[in-house]
């Protein structure tokens, strides 16, 4: 270990720890007695948690935590105390039969922790309903969302991933001259650090992040002024402009420890391999150009994807709405115009995918000196970060009026030659801007694990110039549909609610008759 710098020296500690940790809680598990779930409801409720998942696009990390929050949810709109407080059972089975989690996985032992947690954060829902300043906003971030995560860490430890995070504050917290970010380091530097640490290199959502910033606090909802009081002062942060700028600076900067981050997760025995530079930088090689094969398998299925929800979703748009639009105005179906808002965006999606390209061999050497230089190295490179130069508002109102031009110049186009109308040129837009958004997040992969800067070629630069516009456009509709997410609000109301009551309700009556069988 003497290789290792002070950073690399207190890192490799922290990972042997949390293996300490994890040893003695999985020899706590095995030891104790496992809750068994049987009953109705298991077929369907896989089912249904899979086109539910769909309709979410999260993250699949995210998965969990987004299932246990719609349970809570829906079991505090029916505000019965007592059944919050006795949650946990209901809580496991639905988990089991979703596919969540094991059966006979979860120690009974740890029904007493989900149910207490139910009832604190159960108190504080009703604290906030019957404040009126506060909005349902917060009940929803604040309690679901906090309350979801906590109870996640009970099926799944999160150990590892604060570790990585903590590695990483550190790091960026030295390496990082904040006077070349800000003309003045703000008040909440460290906690917006902190905050774009866990966005860009961890990928976790709001959720994730409000109940880490809670835990490193010590705050708990028994003190509920206090709890609320913090939560605000979270929300002021995650909103704030500081954390979007140093957001921007951790994920350009971030690349070799995203790759250090995902070789933990496939190298069992990384923390040995600390222990010897050599051998860990060959492995860290080795994990890098992992990392491109699966980054570029990543961007073919992701390409396919795209290509069947936009063929799909294209063909539900015409029928609902391109042809009745047509037999109305026209008495018969103007076929050009249909033929190319279904063909051209999953034809445009492939000719994007063959402008990303992996990054080069002097991008993997680059990486191997920085986790050499981050890990092994006492002396460290100057200046991670140089502010880059400033453009004013002549630039901006370009920008804008290049946006506006490729618009009208596309709709001339299509107007003169293709016979559009209006409601043909939304729909073409709509589906154009979502395609180049969708191959804007895959090239996003790539971008992930460069450490110098891509290089641009005829084919990139044309690309760059022309799609951009309907990037910014499709980002817009995206954020949009994921605030709203009407369909997901659908299958919540309608499907997923009295769904899950109906097979609550079931089980129940089911216990009630072996009991009564039992009696016999």
């Amino acid at each position: 270990m003497e290789s290792l710098n002070t950073l690399g020296k207190k890192f490799y500690h922290a990972l042997k720890s949390i293996d300490i940790a994890q040893e003695k809680d999985a020899r706590k598990r095995e030891k104790a007695e496992k809750i068994h779930v049987v009953g109705a409801g298991g077929t369907i409720t896989a089912a249904y948690e899979q086109l539910r998942n769909a309709a979410e696009n999260a993250e699949e990390h995210l998965l969990l935590q987004k299932a246990i929050r719609r349970f809570y949810k829906r079991a505090f709109l029916t505000q019965q105390e007592k059944d919050i407080e006795t949650s946990a059972d209901e809580l496991v089975t639905e988990l089991t039969f979703a596919g969540y989690i094991a059966n006979d996985s979860v120690p009974e032992y740890l029904l007493r922790s989900l149910n207490k947690l139910a009832k604190q954060y159960y108190a504080v829902y009703l604290y906030i309903q019957s404040d009126n300043k506060l909005s349902n906003l917060s009940v929803d971030a604040w309690v679901f969302d906090v309350l979801a995560v906590n109870v996640g860490v009970l099926f799944r430890d999160r150990l590892l991933q604060e570790g990585c995070a903590q590695f990483a504050f550190e790091y960026f917290k030295s390496a990082l001259d904040d006077k070349e970010i800000f003309d003045e380091k703000p008040s909440d530097y460290d906690t917006s650090l902190f905050v774009a640490i866990h966005r860009e290199l961890l990928k976790s959502d709001p959720a994730l992040i409000r109940s880490a910033l809670l835990k490193s606090y010590a705050i708990s909802p028994d003190n509920m002024e206090q709890f609320c009081q913090t939560n605000q002062n979270i929300d002021t942060v995650m909103t704030s402009k500081n954390a979007d700028v140093l957001a921007r600076v951790v994920s350009r900067q971030g690349a070799p420890l995203r790759v250090l981050f995902r070789m933990i997760e496939s190298q069992e025995d990384f923390s040995k391999l600390l222990l010897h530079q050599k051998r860990f930088l060959g492995a860290f090689e080795s994990q890098i150009e992992n990392e491109y094969k699966s980054i570029s398998q990543r961007i073919n299925r992701g390409v396919v994807k795209s290509i069947i929800f936009l063929i799909i979703t294209k063909v539900l748009i015409g029928i609902a709405v391109e042809i009745p639009y047509d037999y109305l105005l026209h008495g018969t179906i103007i076929w050009l115009p249909l033929a190319v808002n279904l063909l051209f965006p999953p034809v445009y999606m492939a000719l994007l995918r063959s402008t990303l390209t992996l990054p080069p061999n002097a991008n993997t050497i680059r990486l191997v000196r920085q986790a050499q230089n981050i890990l092994f190295e006492d002396k460290k490179e100057t200046k991670l970060y140089r502010r880059k130069k400033q453009f004013g508002n002549t630039y901006n109102i370009l920008y804008v009026l290049f946006i506006m031009a490729v618009f009208a110049g596309v709709s001339w186009l299509l107007v003169t030659y293709a016979k559009f109308e209006w409601i043909h040129l939304v729909i073409f837009f709509v589906f154009l801007s979502g395609a180049s958004f969708l191959g804007f997040r895959l090239s996003r992969m790539i971008r992930e694990v460069e450490s110098i800067d891509s290089e641009q070629n005829g084919a990139t630069i044309v690309r760059d110039f022309l799609y951009m516009p309907f990037v910014v456009v499709g980002q817009k509709i995206s954020e949009t549909y994921a605030q709203l997410n009407l369909v997901a609000m659908v299958l919540d109301m309608v499907i997923e609610l009295p769904l899950k009551t109906v097979l609550r309700l079931i089980r129940q009556w089911s216990h009630f008759i072996s009991a009564k069988k039992d009696q016999l």
